[in-house]
C-alpha cells in the first residue's frame, strides 16, 4: 500500500479520523473539510509537534500543534 502524509492542526485530528467535530469549531471544520477534499480521508496520524507553516496553512494560517497525517493511494 502506498501512502503519503501531510501535517495539519491537531485540533483536527478526532474529526478527520473518527468523524467526531465535538469540541471543533465551525471555522475549524470548514478548513478540515477543504484540507480533506484536496488530500482525501486520512487513516492515521501521529503528533507532528509545532509548525509554523503547516500543509494546511492557506486554509487556516495559524501557527500552532500538528499532525502528520497519513494517507493511503490505495489498498494492500
Amino acid at each position: 500500500m502506498d501512502t503519503y502524509t501531510r501535517t495539519a492542526p491537531s485540533a483536527w485530528a478526532s474529526y478527520l479520523i473518527n468523524g467526531d467535530a465535538s469540541g471543533v469549531d465551525d471555522a475549524d471544520i470548514a478548513a478540515a473539510d477543504a484540507f480533506q477534499e484536496q488530500f482525501g480521508t486520512p487513516v492515521d496520524c501521529e503528533d507532528a509537534g509545532f509548525i509554523k507553516y503547516h500543509d494546511a496553512y492557506h486554509l487556516m494560517p495559524l501557527a500552532g500543534d500538528c499532525q502528520r497525517y497519513t494517507f493511503s493511494t490505495g489498498t494492500l
